[in-house]
C-alpha cells in the first residue's frame, strides 16, 4: 500500500511516518501542491531498485557491445 502525504505534513510528522514505514513497509509518496514529487521507502526496497537498475545497465552495455560486433562483421563483409 502507498500513503500520500504533503511536504508540510511530512515535515511536521517525519518521525511518525518513518516509524510507520518501518513497521508496515508501506511506501510514502511525498506531494507538493498536489503533485507527487518524491517517495520514502525502506532501505531494502531501495537496494532492490538499485540492483535492478545496475543489472539493467550491465544488460544494455552487453547488448550494445554485441550489436557493435555484428555491425563490424556486416561492415567488413563477414556476415
Amino acid at each position: 500500500m502507498v500513503i500520500e502525504v504533503s511536504s508540510d505534513r511530512l515535515r511536521s510528522q517525519l518521525s511518525a511516518h518513518v516509524d510507520h514505514l518501518l513497521a508496515t513497509g508501506e511506501r510514502l509518496i511525498l506531494t507538493r501542491h498536489g503533485r507527487s514529487v518524491a517517495a520514502l521507502v525502506r532501505m531494502k526496497d531501495l537496494e532492490a531498485l538499485e540492483s535492478v537498475d545496475q543489472n539493467r545497465e550491465i544488460f544494455l552495455e552487453q547488448r550494445h557491445a554485441e550489436r557493435m560486433r555484428e555491425f563490424r562483421m556486416l561492415r567488413d563483409g563477414l556476415l
